[in-house]
């Protein structure tokens, strides 16, 4: 769930100044004891962050030019089992620990500190020459759950062709949020006309190849305008507008803006967290963790179209002649 935020029209962005206190423990002796700083050597994330998390980087060298830290790109379930063994001290997912993971993390001595960073909306795309512009959240979950397969099933007006559902792997964030935020539990359809292609990259090239398909990927992936090979801009490529209720129009229908975002106007909306067992309260990752809650960690999210977990916009009239 979001926090609740003060929002306004604008895109002037406040930085609330925090810094999160140190926690952590030492682990136990009777398990598996890499040496701090080969644990340390890489941070793990759910691929489909990758382009911000890239950022994020690029930005703490400017301060740590004495860095060493490299990444691991997988899925999120990967991700966590890769933190919860103690083979890294820092994943970036969308979604916070269970119960169950804490527990073996306590076993072993670790305290983990899970920070929120900031809010991405899952943004369905499609094929320039499809004829939908806008859909119903509904419609997209009777489509992943294997409900509905065509087209015209949505609108009686759309073309007979059968829907090709596309997204980037079974064991990702995106995946997890389908099933558990846009079916509430249920599992999502994977045969047939759903498909997993493994990167959000190649969720994009499928969607641009195929008129007939819908994709799901971060809007991270849209809005990011300095970096024209992960956003959608001169692809084949349109951004659908959802809407909240069981019928989709031109006026309750919204993208995954930055604005929509912060308002909670979209239905699909994530929250991208740090999850930090770093025992050091000097450690690197734990470094790289509070970096990103401060002023030019929340910067690089806002510039790559998130909303910040610790941000607030300001009303500004503008007037064009």
């Amino acid at each position: 769930m979001k926090t609740s935020f003060n929002v306004t029209v604008g895109l002037t962005l406040l930085i609330v100044l925090g810094l999160l206190p140190s926690c952590g423990g030492k682990s136990n002796s009777d398990v598996n004891k890499k040496p701090y700083e080969e644990v340390a050597k890489f941070l793990v994330a759910d691929e489909s962050l990758s382009p911000v998390i890239n950022e994020e980087l690029d930005a703490y060298r400017m301060r740590r030019k004495d860095l060493k830290i490299d990444t691991l790109y997988t899925n999120e379930y990967d991700a966590v089992d890769l933190l919860v063994k103690r083979e890294t001290w820092i994943a970036f997912t969308t979604r916070q620990l269970t119960p169950n993971e804490k527990q073996i993390l306590s076993d072993r001595g670790l305290k983990p500190n899970v920070m929120p960073l900031a809010y991405d909306g899952m943004a369905l795309i499609v094929n320039k020459n499809n004829p939908d512009s806008i859909i119903a959240a509904n419609d997209f979950a009777r489509i992943i759950s294997g409900e509905i397969s065509c087209w015209n099933e949505i609108d009686p007006s759309f073309p007979a062709d059968t829907i090709r559902v596309a997204f980037d792997n079974p064991k990702s964030a995106t995946y997890r949020f389908c099933s558990d935020s846009i079916l509430r539990n249920k599992e999502m359809k994977t045969v047939g006309n759903i498909r997993a292609v493994q990167t959000s990259r190649q969720v994009i090239d499928y969607v641009e190849n195929h008129q007939d398909a819908i994709g799901i990927i971060g809007s991270l992936w849209l809005n990011d305008q300095r970096d024209t090979t992960n956003a959608v801009y001169g692809r084949d490529i349109r951004v659908l507008k959802v809407s909240k209720g069981d019928v989709a129009t031109p006026t309750n229908s919204y993208d995954p803006s930055q604005y929509n975002i912060a308002y909670d106007n979209y239905p699909f909306i994530r929250t991208i967290y740090a999850i930090v067992t770093d025992p050091r309260s000097q450690g690197e990752a734990r470094g790289l963790g509070n970096f990103c809650i401060l002023p030019d960690g929340q910067l690089v999210f806002f510039h790559a179209g998130l909303f910040p977990a610790r941000a607030e916009y300001s009303v500004r009239d503008v007037i064009i002649h």
